[in-house]
């Protein structure tokens, strides 16, 4: 979408008033940038679990935006007459990677020990109705009947993807608390601050420019964590399998997840970001079929199904 059109939304937003004629047509294709961005990053917790087998979170964190950088300088157009950042802006880009980068990959991957990738990436189940919450906070938005019933059938659906409703013959091992449960809140409290941060970052700022500067933040972040516990003999004998997890997790979910994501987020209200992160849950559940051969059960399929259907009611007309 041209930047004109996007700040002109945001714009209205902004001011209660009405977007220009033709604008809420527009996002329809940010929209399908912002799903491809979550079935990418609905992946980290499968792929974290193959990197973690040969090499430490803090090394894999590192290397991941390390990778990612390059992908996304390689990508830049160069330094052009851009305008500079304020301190604000910096400010907000910090958090993004801390709140992003840092914190939900740390907690995820730490979270997850409890029950599993598949397990972990379900619960990000939360992040719709955090994202409508801080939508309501932050922005003052009032979300429509439709938005809240699309939030409504990504939670349930992802809940039921959890086996919270003891769905079909697998009904008796459905979700229980667990004291890694916190990590994974905090994982998700993480990523939805992140998402919704780029409403405060300049119009003219593009996704990739920003995608760049977060992850040289989030490295910086990690870079005293990863060399106070590096292990240069476990890289070493990591193998090819968890080398090509962290350079999946750099190349396509950090770099191509940050760059659709941002795309289409300037587009888009709190409510109906909210319920596009649901795919992260159900890309979750695939991604840990796809790499660990489990097949989704039946309330795994019934919460994609019920997630699909909260997406297009939320999308708008």
């Amino acid at each position: 979408m041209p930047s004109s059109v996007s700040a002109d939304i945001l714009s209205a937003a902004s001011s209660g008033e009405a977007a220009p004629a033709g604008a809420a047509m527009r996002p329809r294709f940010p929209l399908l940038s912002m799903c491809l961005a979550m079935l990418l990053v609905g992946a980290t917790a499968p792929l974290g679990e193959v990197a973690l087998r040969g090499m430490a979170l803090p090394q894999v964190l590192a290397v991941r935006l390390v990778l990612a950088w390059a992908v996304l300088r390689a990508l830049s157009p160069g330094s052009g007459a851009v305008p500079r950042l304020e301190p604000r802006h910096w400010a907000v880009l910090a958090l993004q990677a801390l709140c992003g980068v840092v914190v939900f990959n740390a907690c995820l991957w730490l979270g997850m020990e409890g029950g599993g990738a598949a397990a972990a990436g379900v619960f990000t189940s939360a992040t719709p109705a955090v994202m409508v919450l801080l939508g309501v906070i932050l922005f003052r938005e009032r979300p429509g009947l439709r938005a809240l019933g699309g939030v409504a059938l990504c939670v349930a659906g992802v809940l039921a993807a959890r086996n919270v409703f003891g769905v079909g013959p697998d009904s008796g091992a459905g979700w229980s608390p667990s004291g890694s449960d916190a990590l994974l809140l905090a994982a998700v409290a993480g990523e939805s601050v992140f998402l919704l941060a780029l409403k405060w970052l300049p119009a003219w700022l593009t996704p990739l420019e920003a995608a760049l500067r977060i992850t040289m933040l989030g490295f910086f972040m990690v870079l005293p964590w990863a060399l106070w516990t590096l292990d240069p003999s476990a890289a070493l004998v990591a193998g090819p399998g968890a080398w090509l997890a962290v350079a999946a997790l750099g190349v396509l979910v950090t770099a191509g997840g940050y760059v659709f994501w941002f795309r289409g987020v300037g587009s888009a209200s709190a409510s109906q970001a909210a319920v596009i992160t649901g795919l992260m849950p159900v890309s979750a559940v695939f991604s840990s079929w796809l790499l660990s051969g489990a097949a989704p059960t039946a309330g795994q399929a019934l919460g994609c199904l019920a997630v699909g259907l909260g997406i297009w009611l939320s999308a708008g007309k």
